[in-house]
This record gives structure tokens, C-alpha cells and sequence, in this order.
């Protein structure tokens, strides 16, 4: 009982020690908050003039290639930079080249490169791509519960069709290549920290809340009573 009172008085200090250095931090106006704006950062990748897509497009697929993060936070970049239409367009080229640049790696390697990433957790989905390949796919691609960029090794050492995995990819990230488009243009409109509030960005964030948490709500209406984890 004396421990958790201890516990408790710690965090209460901690937590206002937090309040009264962040309170202190814009007080003192050391540094110039307006510069860190979604807008000020849209106008640096815009900076880089007509080339700006072409760069956005090669990083987003070497992104993919390499499987390094954050591929979520550079897909909220396109929107941000290059307005909600031509940010999904753009968003789309650069998702549809590194996926297809990945099933090829793959593919291209051989089978025995990637056999220890298919035994085990993948084996399912190995099986789920030979038999039904554009239909797992397209789920998988609308319903993320196998990660982005497994999905794209694993499609290559399967044996399902190139025209089947582009074709599904492509109908599958168009949701959510226009969701993350179109909040990353709302955060360009960001121009003060009471823009968070308006309308428009309450309801792009919500979409983005929406199909972050689809994996999630299909696992809970997929489990049934009484099934054990």
C-alpha cells in the first residue's frame, strides 16, 4: 500500500514537471513555433520544383523496397505536398512501383532466398497466393493483417500471375492511397494549432483513424465466443 502511494506522488510530479516545462517552453518563445508547421514542410518538398514527384515517387518505392519506416508518414508527404489529387496519383505511381519492383526482386531471386520468411508465420499466406491469388490479394491490400511489405516478398515466390498481383494491389490501396491523400492535404491547410479544429481536418483524421483500426475490428467480429487467443 506504501509502495503504490510512493508510485502515485511520483507520477504526479512527473506530470507536473512536464506541465511546467512545456508551459515554460512557450512561454519563453525560444523557439519559433511557426516554422513547425505541416505547411512549412510542404512548401520544403515543393521546393524541389518540377523534379518533386519524380524524387517523392523513387523514394516512396525504394522505401518499399528496403522496408525501412516510415512508409505510413511518407505516405501522408504526398497529400501534404502535392494537394489531395495529384498527391493520390502520385502517392499511387510511387506505392504501385515498389510493390511491383518488390514482387520481381523476389521472384527474381529465387524461392530458397526467402524459404525462412514463408516457414512459420507466412506458410498460410503462401498457400492462400497459390490458390487464390488475386482474391488474397485484394483482401489483404483492403484489410492490411499481413504487413505491407511481406505481402510483397511473399506475392513474389508464390505462384500467382504478375497481372493478378498488380491488378489486386491496385484496386486494393485505392482506399487507402485517397484517405492518406486527402489528410495529408488537410494538414497542408495547417497554419495555426487551431486548425486542428476545423471541420475538414476532423473528418480527414477520422478516415485515417478508420482504416488504421479495420485489421483490428475484422479480427474482433472475425473471433468468435469463446475462442481462445
Amino acid at each position: 500500500m506504501r509502495k503504490k502511494i510512493v508510485k502515485n506522488i511520483i507520477i504526479a510530479l512527473a506530470v507536473i514537471l512536464v506541465v511546467l516545462a512545456a508551459w515554460w517552453f512557450f512561454k519563453c518563445q525560444c523557439v519559433n513555433l511557426n516554422g513547425l508547421t505541416p505547411a512549412a514542410f510542404r512548401d520544403y518538398l515543393r521546393g524541389f520544383g518540377r523534379w518533386a514527384p519524380v524524387i517523392f515517387i523513387s523514394a516512396y518505392a525504394l522505401d518499399t523496397v528496403l522496408m525501412v519506416p516510415p512508409i505510413g508518414a511518407l505516405s501522408l508527404a504526398a497529400g501534404l505536398a502535392f494537394g489531395r489529387f495529384w498527391g493520390a496519383v502520385i502517392l499511387m505511381a510511387g506505392a504501385m512501383l515498389g510493390t511491383s519492383i518488390t514482387f520481381f526482386i523476389s521472384r527474381l531471386s529465387g524461392r530458397a532466398l526467402f524459404e525462412r520468411i514463408i516457414k512459420g508465420k507466412l506458410k498460410n499466406l503462401d498457400e492462400l497466393l497459390e490458390k487464390k491469388g488475386f482474391v488474397t490479394i485484394l483482401f489483404f491490400r483492403i484489410i492490411p493483417l499481413v504487413p505491407y511489405e511481406a505481402l510483397n516478398y511473399a506475392s513474389g515466390i508464390s505462384k500467382i500471375k504478375f497481372k493478378d498481383y498488380f491488378l489486386a494491389t491496385f484496386l486494393g490501396l485505392i482506399p487507402g492511397v485517397i484517405i492518406s491523400a486527402f489528410f495529408g492535404g488537410s494538414l497542408g491547410e495547417i497554419g495555426s494549432f487551431k486548425d486542428i479544429f476545423a471541420p475538414k481536418f476532423l473528418i480527414a483524421a477520422g478516415l485515417l483513424i478508420v482504416i488504421i483500426a479495420i485489421p483490428a475490428v475484422y479480427k474482433a467480429i472475425k473471433k468468435r465466443p469463446g475462442e481462445k487467443n
